[in-house]
C-alpha cells in the first residue's frame, strides 16, 4: 500500500479553494503523522494522542502538520516552524491545543477544518497562526463555531477574490469576518441566517456583519422579511443598484 503522506499536492492557486475531500482513513491518517514525526521532535510528542483524541479530528493534525512543511516561494509564505515565546514552534503549539479543543471543543476543530477545507496555503497557515490567540480552546464559543461553519466558503470567496502576495490583507479581512460572527456579541440565531441570505442576495445585494448579527431587530421581523429578500434584491438590481439586505431584513416592512 502507498503510504498517503500529504493531502494537498501539486501547485497551490491562491484565493478561495475548495480542496478535494480527504479520503484518507483513520490508519492511513495515523501512519502519515507517523511518518512525519520520524523527522520532527514535536509530532513525534504528539503521538501518543493518536489513540486518545476524536479519530475524525485526525484529519486536521495531518493537514497542519502538512501546512508546516510545505513552503511557498512567495513574499508572504508563513514558517509555522519559526519558534514562539512558548518555547516551541507554532507547529508545536497548535499539536498542543488540538488534542484538548477536539475533546473539550470539537466545533472548533471542525470549524478550522472547514477553513482549510476552502482557502488556499498562506490564508491557512495565517488562520493556524491566529488560532494561537483564538477562543479556539473555549467551550464558551462552541454554538459559535458551529453557526460559522457553514459560513466559511462563503467568507472566503468574499474576502481572497483577489490574491495579494506582498501583504495579509486579505487574510486580516477574512479573520475579522469570522471575529464578526465567532463572538459573543452576535446573535447566535442571526448566525444561522447569513446563509440563506447570502445565497437570496447573490452578487445583487451586501450586508454589514457586525451591525447585522449584534442588531436588536426581533428575529422573528427578519424571518418575515427575508422571505422577499430576493425580490427585493432583484428589484435593486434592474436598478443599477446593491441593496443593504442588513437594512431591508432590519428596518424595512415586507413589501410584497
Amino acid at each position: 500500500m502507498t503510504l498517503k503522506l500529504t493531502r494537498f499536492d501539486g501547485w497551490n492557486t491562491l484565493g478561495a479553494v475548495k480542496h478535494p475531500k480527504d479520503t484518507r482513513t483513520v490508519d492511513e491518517l495515523k501512519d502519515a503523522i507517523k511518518t512525519w514525526a520520524l523527522a520532527n521532535k514535536e509530532v513525534k510528542e504528539f503521538l501518543p494522542h493518536l489513540n486518545d483524541m476524536n479519530p475524525k479530528h485526525l484529519g486536521l493534525v495531518a493537514d497542519t502538520i502538512e501546512l508546516a512543511n510545505r513552503k511557498a516561494c512567495l513574499p508572504n509564505d508563513i514558517n509555522l516552524k519559526s519558534q514562539t515565546s512558548a518555547g516551541k514552534t507554532l507547529l508545536g503549539v497548535l499539536l498542543d491545543m488540538i488534542p484538548v479543543a477536539s475533546k473539550n471543543n470539537p466545533n472548533a476543530v471542525e470549524f478550522a477544518q472547514e477553513v482549510i477545507n476552502n482557502t488556499d496555503s498562506i490564508t491557512s497557515k495565517y488562520f493556524l497562526w491566529q488560532l494561537t490567540g483564538s477562543p479556539f480552546l473555549n467551550k464558551d464559543y462552541a454554538e459559535y463555531f458551529k453557526a460559522a461553519t457553514p459560513l466559511v466558503e462563503i467568507f472566503a470567496k468574499s474576502a481572497l477574490e483577489h490574491p495579494k502576495i506582498y501583504s495579509y490583507e486579505n487574510q486580516m479581512n477574512f479573520m475579522n469576518i469570522i471575529e464578526n460572527v465567532v463572538n459573543k456579541d452576535a446573535d447566535i440565531e442571526k448566525v444561522g441566517l447569513l446563509k440563506p441570505i447570502y445565497e437570496k442576495i447573490k452578487d445583487k445585494g451586501y450586508i454589514i456583519l457586525d451591525k447585522f448579527v449584534t442588531g436588536k431587530t426581533p428575529i422573528e421581523k427578519i424571518k418575515d422579511n427575508l422571505s422577499t429578500l430576493d425580490k427585493v434584491a432583484d428589484l435593486f438590481h434592474k436598478n443599477g443598484k446593491l441593496l443593504d439586505a442588513g437594512e431591508y431584513l432590519t428596518k424595512n416592512t415586507n413589501l410584497y
